[in-house]
């Protein structure tokens, strides 16, 4: 027993004992330098010459662990190391003989470094060049913000505030946020940061049963980034229109039907619609399929180029474009907001954000479309926040970036909401100002005609139309006013304001056509549209950049030829992309984007929990990120992953199939007949594709599952897992390798 207790005091008794308690590891570790480079005499050449291959990758060179780095960087200073050969010969001589613990541990850090050095050469000899980090914590930062900005999710998030209790919407979304967003957003980051590796494989290192979350992963993204890809496209057809002398969508789009008279074309709903419906030539159901449109066929084309020559340079070039998109929308988007405050009706549309509905909290459905709407504006389970964190060193402080990154989405939802808000008072107030007017023009009509009694005349609008004629019609009898009212449809702001469907196309078409109205149009609209595609295209990138990266890391012809994948990935977005683009492509983008795309985000999510906080162990993770993070990590955050996000995401997930299985699956259609929108249901193919969808993109995971079953894995992970390191010698690697990565930075 004594033994023991003096072996174990041996590393603080040989420390009081030498006053620079460094100079062994460091004379040992140049040594082993040494060592390496006389076996790597020519690794410079090799590296410099891939370095020059890396099409548009710049920055330091990384490998899968904190000691991977020791090792490039001790081959990028051979000459460094020979020179302080001798003083380190020198000093040994005066300095006490390490401790046992001490060998032990950078022998170990000797050996990995030697065989990483190897296996860099390898790869060299191989001919493609070893995995990189990023070159600054600002790109990092950059593109998490740029992945976060999806006009959908701001577009949704209006529809869901309007129709979900308002400010009670707004309290579930912060509460979802902090128990459920934030702790999972770090989860990916962490997982990123551990392993260094892209998301295909690194699940594989937690646990082999959740190896097929990464394949999902992938093909998650790709789908999702295809169809997301379709508003740019939508963007830019509108674009091309904007500098006409009058836009197509301020007037009524009069259309001739088959009864051979022009409809009454209503401001009840958006011009932008139905111009946007007949340019296009939509079908009246999903079923009448056709050609696809090639007016925004050479749009969508246009959109598939921009992301393939923004990311043809990859990361060389990333930092640059996002400060340019990502500045200039929230430059619009202040202007907007210092604009619509001035407009009239902004006042009405800014009284919904102090609206409060108490009975809305109990209200079940809010909070599970919180939960969904904090899940997709994180951008959680779509794999671009593992892949874009495996690419940071792993002792970078994720924990505060998680926060930071949900600061920033309340942030933007604090700065848009308000001018959005403005945009739809405004609407509303301008529409029930026209209704009344169209009205009094009717009724007028209609007594002379005979049809209605002279009592029916309204008065005379002057300043205040809307109130004028709503108290005039509310103080006739209510035999007269029923009439009345039976002849004319009922001007009401509220409901006007009310009519905004939950949808982010439909908002879209209806902000077009209300920008149209503004004094200065053209000018509004041009900044709009900006706004918008300078939104869409960060996320676009920052989605194609983690399908991009996830195949570097995995096969290693694709990170040869970096430029030609960037090629491959966009025109593949183009071809997939012109299912949406046909009469019935708008039906097949509502049925991916509002009843497909949550299944398999939640099964990757639950998965991803399952894999960290059972399969590997939450306890054992969270140890090894505090060693490597310097400092205490939130002590419920184990909790959380083990019991109330796995809860909460089975909870979503069962309401979902429950919703799925209850209600019939509607969306808006166009009626050609009657110029109208009328409401149809999915019919049941519809609902097969999305269910075989499903499982094509999750069949990896329960296939691993499998797998692990038949040759007898066991679910948790074993202390030899490939994750780099054990928490016993985190410490030392990451204290070495933070100064070795700072020096080499410093160096490139």
């Amino acid at each position: 027993m004594r033994s023991t207790e003096e072996g174990e005091d041996a590393p603080s008794h040989a420390k009081s004992r030498a006053s620079p308690s460094d100079m062994p590891q460091e004379s040992t570790l140049t040594k082993a330098s040494d060592s390496c480079m006389e076996k790597n005499v020519s690794m410079d050449t090799r590296l410099s010459d891939m370095d020059s291959n890396l099409g548009g990758w710049e920055g330091i060179l990384a490998t899968w662990s904190p000691s991977a780095w020791i090792a490039q960087a001790q081959v990028s200073e051979t000459r460094m190391a020979k020179a302080q050969a001798w003083e380190a010969q020198a000093r040994v001589a005066l300095q006490p003989k390490p401790s046992l613990t001490e060998l032990s541990t950078v022998t170990t850090l000797k050996q990995e470094s030697s065989q990483l050095v190897t296996k860099i050469s390898e790869k060299g000899s191989e001919g493609f060049p070893p995995r990189l980090i990023w070159s600054s914590k600002v790109e990092y930062i950059l593109a998490l913000m740029g992945y976060l900005l999806k006009p959908s999710g701001l577009l949704r998030f209006i529809s869901y505030w309007i129709h979900r209790g308002n400010c009670s919407f707004f309290i579930a979304y912060i509460l979802m946020l902090l128990g459920v967003g934030i702790p999972l957003l770090f989860l990916e980051m962490a997982v990123g940061q551990r392993a260094q590796q892209g998301s295909m494989d690194l699940w594989k290192s937690l646990s082999p049963w959740f190896g097929g979350v990464g394949y999902s992963m992938v093909m998650v993204c790709f789908i999702t980034n295809t169809y997301l890809n379709v508003f740019n496209s939508w963007i830019l057809f509108y674009m091309s229109h904007i500098f006409y002398f009058v836009v197509p969508w301020d007037q009524c789009p009069l259309q001739r039907n088959s009864s051979n008279f022009d409809p009454e074309c209503e401001r009840a709903t958006s011009y932008a619609y139905f111009w946007y419906r007949q340019a296009l030539k939509a079908s009246d159901r999903i079923e009448d399929s056709g050609q696809p449109s090639f007016s925004l066929g050479m749009f969508l084309f246009l959109a598939c180029c921009l992301l393939c020559a923004l990311m043809v340079n990859g990361i060389k070039s990333i930092a640059k474009v996002l400060c340019v998109l990502m500045l200039v929308p929230y430059f619009i988007m202040i202007c907007f907001l210092i604009r619509t405050l001035s407009m009239d009706g902004s006042g009405y549309g800014l009284r919904h954000l102090l609206i409060l509905k108490v009975a809305s909290i109990y209200d079940l459905t809010m909070w599970i479309q919180a939960g969904i709407q904090v899940l997709f504006d994180i951008g959680l389970g779509f794999g671009p926040i593992v892949s874009f964190s495996s690419h940071m060193p792993d002792f970078n402080n994720c924990l505060s970036d998680a926060f930071f990154m949900a600061l920033f989405k309340i942030i933007t939802l604090l700065i848009t909401t308000p001018f959005l808000f403005s945009i739809l008072g405004f609407w509303a107030t301008t529409t029930t100002r026209h209704c009344c007017k169209k009205n009094t023009e009717k009724l007028m009509m209609l007594i002379a005609q005979g049809i209605l009694p002279p009592e029916a005349k309204p008065p005379t609008l002057k300043d205040n139309p809307t109130t004028i004629y709503n108290s005039w019609l509310s103080s006739l009898p209510p035999g007269l006013r029923s009439s009345i009212l039976s002849m004319v449809p009922e001007c009401n702001a509220q409901k006007q304001f009310l009519k905004i469907e939950d949808s982010p196309r439909f908002l879209f078409l209806i902000f077009t056509e209300i920008i149209s109205l503004l004094p200065g149009s053209g000018f509004w609209t041009v900044l709009f549209f900006l706004l918008l595609l300078g939104l869409g295209l960060c996320a676009n990138l920052m989605f194609m950049l983690g399908n991009i990266l996830t195949l570097q890391d995995t096969f290693p012809f694709c990170r040869r030829q970096p430029r030609l994948l960037t090629v491959c990935v966009s025109m593949m977005m183009f071809l997939f992309g012109l299912i949406f683009i046909q009469p019935s492509g708008i039906y097949y983008f509502s049925l991916l984007s509002e009843y497909w795309i949550a299944v398999p985000v939640i099964v990757i999510i639950l998965c991803e929990t399952l894999a960290v906080a059972w399969a590997y162990g939450a306890k054992r993770f969270l140890a090894e990120m505090m060693v490597l993070l310097n400092r205490p990590i939130l002590p419920g955050c184990g909790w959380l992953w083990r019991y109330v996000s796995p809860a909460v995401l089975l909870g979503l997930l069962m309401s979902i199939f429950i919703y799925l299985v209850k209600e019939p699956l509607v969306y808006m259609a166009w009626d050609s007949s009657t110029s109208k929108e009328v409401v149809r249901i999915f019919p049941m193919w519809s609902l097969i594709l999305i269910a075989g969808l499903s499982v094509v993109v999750l069949m990896p995971i329960p296939a691993y599952f499998a797998y692990c079953l038949t040759l007898g894995i066991p679910f948790r992970s074993t202390p030899s897992c490939k994750l780099p390191l054990e928490s016993s010698q985190l410490q030392t690697t990451k204290k070495v390798s933070k100064d070795i990565l700072q020096g080499y930075q410093t160096e490139s």
